[in-house]
C-alpha cells in the first residue's frame, strides 16, 4: 500500500513539473528589458536628515536709540551696503552742530594760549614777568590742547552715531522678517529685521559619529529633497558629537542647488567598509510570497528563456543591491543577463524577447520586429 502511494505521489509530482514547464512554454514570448550583473564595490549606507541653511542669517539691530522712519519690506533683495532702515537723525544733527562749535571754541582758546606762552617767554627774558606766570600759562596751554582733542573725539562720536541712523546691509541677502515697525522707537541693541543670505547656501546634516572615518575619505554625499536630488560637496566636518545623540554635524556646499533656505533634506552616508559584490539594480528584484528572486536569461538554441533564481539580498547603495543565489547548484556571475523590467508576470522557463529600452517594452512591439 505504501509503495503504491509513493508511486502515485511521484507520478503526480512529475506530471505537475512537466505541466508547469509546458505551461510556461505555451506563454507567448514576454517582452523584457535586461541588464548585466556587474561586480562592484558597495558599502552599507544610512539616510540622515538635514536642513538647507544660510551661511549668514542675522537679526540686524539698531546701534543707537531713535525713532524708525524707514524700513525695507519683507522679501526685498538687498546688496551689501544697501540701506535697509532709516532712523530719525534730528536730535543728532543738533548734537553734531554743538560738537562742531565746541571744537572751534577749543581751537581758538588753544591758539590764544600759545600766543600767551610766546609773549610770557619774551617778558621773562627781559625780567619783566615772573617765571611762575610763564609756567601757569604753559599749563593752561597744555590743558587747552587736551580740550581740543576731547572736543574732536566728541565730534567723531556724534558723526558715528549719525552714520548709524542709516542701517546698511552687512551682506547681500533677502529681508526674511520685520521685527520692528515704522514709527516705533527702537533702542540700542534692539532687532529691526532679519536678513538672510540666499547665495552660497549650505546644508547642515547630523550623522552618527561612527561614520567619521568614512566621511574623511568621501568628497561628496548624495542628497534628496521634495525638490529633487543630486550630489553635494562636503564642505566641513565637525568631529564633535553631542553626548546624548552621538551625532556630529556635517556641512555640505549647496551653492549649485536652487533650493530655498529651511528646506528639509536627506543625505546618504556610508557607515561601514565597502566590499566587492555582485550587484544589480533594485528593479531586478522580484518579490513574491516565496521571497526575493531574479530572472536570468539563458540562450537555448534560438530561444531565450527566463530562469527564476531565488537570491539573498545584501547591502544596498544608491540604486544597486548585492545579491547571491540560494538555489542549489546555481551560481550567478558577473556578466549574466538579468531582467529589470517585465518580470512581474514572468514564469520560470518562459520564452522572452529582449527589448533595448522601456519605450519598446511598453509599446508592445512584436519580438520579431527589428528595433
Amino acid at each position: 500500500m505504501k509503495k503504491i502511494t509513493f508511486i502515485t505521489w511521484f507520478m503526480l509530482f512529475s506530471v505537475g513539473v512537466t505541466s508547469q514547464a509546458i505551461f510556461a512554454q505555451q506563454f507567448p514570448a514576454a517582452h523584457v528589458n535586461v541588464i548585466r550583473i556587474k561586480q562592484t564595490e558597495l558599502a552599507p549606507v544610512v539616510w540622515v536628515s538635514g536642513t538647507v541653511v544660510s551661511q549668514n542669517d542675522a537679526e540686524i539691530s539698531a546701534e543707537i536709540s531713535s525713532r524708525l522712519i524707514s524700513l525695507s519690506a519683507v522679501g526685498t533683495q538687498v546688496d551689501k551696503g544697501d540701506i535697509i532702515a532709516q532712523l530719525d537723525d534730528k536730535q543728532l544733527q543738533i548734537k553734531f552742530t554743538e560738537a562742531q562749535a565746541k571744537v572751534s571754541n577749543s581751537q581758538v582758546h588753544l591758539r590764544f594760549l600759545e600766543h600767551e606762552v610766546l609773549r610770557e617767554q619774551q617778558l621773562v627774558k627781559k625780567k619783566l614777568s615772573a617765571p611762575s606766570q610763564l609756567d601757569r600759562t604753559i599749563s593752561e596751554r597744555d590743558i587747552a590742547k587736551g580740550e581740543v582733542i576731547a572736543a574732536k573725539a566728541r565730534l567723531v562720536n556724534v558723526e558715528q552715531d549719525l552714520s548709524y541712523t542709516q542701517v546698511k546691509a552687512p551682506f547681500a541677502g533677502v529681508i526674511a522678517q520685520r521685527i520692528a515697525s515704522l514709527g516705533e522707537y527702537v533702542t540700542h541693541g534692539s532687532a529691526m529685521v532679519r536678513l538672510v543670505e540666499t547665495t552660497n547656501a549650505q546644508a547642515s546634516v547630523y550623522v552618527p559619529i561612527a561614520a567619521y572615518p568614512f566621511l574623511q575619505q568621501a568628497k561628496h554625499l548624495r542628497v534628496e529633497s521634495a525638490l529633487g536630488q543630486g550630489t553635494a560637496k562636503i564642505k566641513t566636518l565637525v568631529p564633535v558629537a553631542n553626548p546624548r545623540s552621538h551625532l556630529m554635524e556635517v556641512r555640505l556646499d549647496m551653492s549649485t542647488f536652487a533650493w530655498p533656505i529651511g528646506l528639509s533634506i536627506k543625505a546618504q552616508v556610508a557607515n561601514g567598509l565597502s566590499a566587492l559584490a555582485l550587484a544589480v539594480p533594485r528593479d531586478a528584484l522580484v518579490l513574491r510570497r516565496g521571497g526575493a528572486s531574479v530572472f536570468r536569461i539563458n540562450v537555448i538554441g534560438k530561444e531565450q528563456k527566463a530562469e527564476q533564481i531565488p537570491v539573498d539580498v545584501g547591502i544596498g547603495m544608491d540604486e544597486l543591491v548585492s545579491i547571491s543565489s540560494t538555489k542549489s547548484g546555481t551560481i550567478l556571475q558577473s556578466g549574466d543577463l538579468i531582467v529589470i523590467r517585465g518580470a512581474e508576470r514572468l514564469q520560470d522557463g518562459q520564452n522572452v524577447a529582449i527589448k533595448k529600452n522601456n519605450d519598446a517594452l511598453v509599446s508592445g512591439y512584436n519580438s520579431d520586429k527589428k528595433e
